[in-house]
């Protein structure tokens, strides 16, 4: 069985603003208890505009912190960032590396992918691999297009 706060938590950390407002939105109104058998959910009549309002609003804190890649001076050379905002990332790189990006990029497409992280000695999937992280903004190494390698080992410019 699934429960309705596992649903919740996936939604959450997998950046599913609408279906994790819908169930929060029915947790709070005391249409369902976060123990139960996530098929209730399938029976709850949702007011609409309500969840709406609660995603306008971001209720849930979801989707603030991004994934960023810098292009660099390298071609086929990226760097990956976790942070709240663009620029924190384009500063962030900018102190480690002592020259600024390219291009920076919001690459939220790239979240869902396994990419294996040398430093760690372990593959992970990118939305998982951010909540492990303490603070932000954060760099998480640099990779070769085409590769799903993250390295922050031996990088120049």
């Amino acid at each position: 069985m699934v429960t309705v706060l596992e649903i919740l938590y996936l939604a959450i950390e997998t950046d599913m603003q609408r279906l994790a407002h819908r169930v929060f939105w029915a947790v709070s109104e005391c249409k369902v208890c976060a123990n139960e058998d996530s098929k209730i959910l399938d029976t709850i009549d949702y007011d609409e505009v309500a969840i709406s309002k609660m995603i306008e609003q971001n209720v849930l804190e979801i989707g603030k912190v991004k994934l960023f890649v810098a292009a660099t001076t390298k071609p086929e050379e990226f760097a990956f960032y976790y942070s709240e905002n663009i620029l924190e990332a384009h500063a962030l790189h900018q102190e480690l590396f002592k020259v600024a990006p390219k291009r920076l990029t919001d690459a939220p497409h790239l979240l869902g992918k396994v990419f294996q992280l040398i430093e760690m000695k372990a593959a992970e999937i990118l939305y998982f691999h951010r909540k492990k992280v303490v603070a932000y903004p954060y760099y998480l190494g640099h990779a070769i297009a085409g590769e799903r390698s993250l390295d922050k080992r031996a990088v120049t410019y």
